[in-house]
């Protein structure tokens, strides 16, 4: 059983940091809000995302950061709260890469 759980550990902590790299590469783009290969569409897609999976908390009214205030961070440090998280290996860890992607591509947006 010991063996299930370090296993289970080591493919945990390999997706936190897969999703890590993945926030901080695409993040990069972040810096370019003003760029015109943008693509709407995805951070359209991208607060939907958002509002289904992390509004419960970070909503009016959760008990996460807010919205605005998660879009005042650096994309580092956005990369970083998802991968301290406090619901480890839910959300967002849970999500698939290109939902990340598509919610990293709605909080370069506005």
């Amino acid at each position: 059983m010991d063996r299930i759980n370090r296993s289970r550990h080591l493919i945990e902590a390999a997706t936190l940091g897969v999703l890590f790299c993945v926030v901080l590469l695409l993040s990069a783009c972040d810096s370019n809000s003003g760029n015109p290969d943008r693509d709407p569409q995805a951070a359209e897609n991208g607060e939907q995302i958002f509002n289904d999976n992390c509004g419960p908390c970070h909503g009016s009214g959760g008990r996460g950061p807010a919205l605005a205030e998660l879009k005042a961070l650096s994309p580092a440090e956005r990369g970083d709260r998802i991968r301290n998280h406090p619901v480890a290996g839910r959300i967002p860890q849970r999500l698939p890469a290109n939902e990340l992607l598509a919610v990293t591509e709605f909080f370069g947006s506005e």
